[in-house]
């Protein structure tokens, strides 16, 4: 899928992950790059091992710093905001004053910087509204073109008879051209593919995968949907396979899928939950002249990208450091986690203190204030 066709598809709550689940590919998809993780995955990072879903959130904070600054960095036509309304939205974000935010980007006044922040603020709630309107106006419209009166089985069924043509070019019982994404599609190719089986009669995996393979060349994931719709039953070993004696209707196969995803999600969000990510101190060395900025952070990737993003694109808040990285370059600095935290030797209520403790250690053994460093002496 293409990148413009896949942000026009997403949802909100997919924009505001910055990743969305495509249930025909059984993957995670990230917006921002088309990075994709598979769910029964493990992933490895920085010795930390994680899930499909996390994994793919630990990989947006590496690589794109957050959905926002993603969303931010897009041409004006999707966003519909000018390079200026972009780089407030970031700092105010980013809790930066109105003064430094005027000083920042020589905007003007600070009544200029908050006339700004009430402005956006207007087109935020226009924007609620318009969407709002859309929608009804697409649901109307919908209504309106409805069909008075219900279809005859038979016109369903020539209906059906057509979109099976379009996949099934040489006759149900030929090769599939293409996987549908739709739902609705994906259950009429299941309900032929599982006419392939005969009933109580049983297969092992391999002549499974030949029936399969004869239909179409992804015949791990027909196999996958045809368990999971229900069509096909098979034993926890894998060593057996039928064709199940009912063949579920759209609509339990639907629900039964919906109530799949909700309880993979809260397992995912769980599990999110309990496995926490890197924590510690880091440092940004300037090595021309040796100076030092000690941070903190709760998950040390993340941050740390999201300090090289706002460096490169100028909108660091520590101005010095800003100012030394514009002068030298991106080539003379370098960043450094100094030391790590392990989180199973602290209960999680106490991760935020833990970690400024150890910034404490850290400030107080290398002093980098004034000339040694950007850190702000107290």
């Amino acid at each position: 899928m293409q990148r413009n066709q896949t942000l026009t598809q997403a949802t909100i709550s997919d924009l505001k992950r910055g990743y969305f689940f495509a249930a025909a590919q059984d993957r995670f998809h990230c917006l921002c790059c088309g990075f994709k993780t598979e769910p029964g995955q493990i992933y490895r990072c920085a010795d930390v091992y994680y899930d499909a879903e996390k994994f793919m959130r630990v990989h947006i904070e590496a690589e794109h710093g957050s959905p926002l600054q993603f969303l931010l960095q897009l041409d004006k036509r999707w966003t519909g905001l000018t390079e200026l309304q972009a780089q407030l939205i970031n700092l105010f974000a980013g809790s930066v004053s109105d003064q430094e935010i005027a000083r920042q980007l020589d905007a003007g006044s600070v009544s200029t910087i908050r006339n700004h922040r009430f402005l956006l603020r207007e087109k935020l709630k226009q924007a609620k509204f318009f969407l709002a309107i859309g929608e009804l106006m697409e649901e109307q419209s919908q209504i309106k073109c409805a069909a008075p009166t219900v279809q005859s089985s038979d016109a369903v069924s020539a209906a059906e008879r057509k979109i099976l043509t379009t996949y099934f070019p040489q006759g149900v019982d030929g090769p599939l051209t293409t996987y549908p994404g739709r739902e609705k599609r994906r259950l009429m190719i299941l309900r032929q593919l599982a006419e392939r089986f005969l009933p109580n009669r049983t297969y092992n995996e391999k002549e499974v995968n030949a029936i399969l393979s004869a239909a179409y060349e992804d015949h791990v994931l027909l196999r996958r949907q045809l368990i999971d719709y229900g069509f096909l039953s098979r034993r926890a070993d894998g060593s057996e396979y039928r064709r199940s004696d009912a063949v579920p209707t759209a609509q339990q196969t639907t629900e039964e899928c919906e109530s799949m995803n909700t309880e993979r999600k809260k397992t995912l969000l769980r599990e999110y939950k309990e496995t926490p990510l890197p924590m510690g101190v880091f440092q940004i060395k300037n090595n021309v002249n040796g100076k030092l900025l000690l941070l903190k952070a709760l998950n040390l990737p993340g941050i740390i990208n999201r300090h090289q993003l706002e460096l490169r694109r100028g909108l660091h808040r520590n101005t010095a450091l800003q100012a030394d990285w514009n002068q030298y370059g991106e080539d003379v600095f370098s960043f450094d986690i100094l030391a790590t935290l392990k989180p199973e030797e602290i209960l999680p209520e106490n991760y935020p203190s833990a970690v400024s403790d150890l910034l404490e250690e850290w400030l107080e053994k290398l002093q980098p204030y004034e000339n040694a460093g950007y850190n702000k002496s107290k």
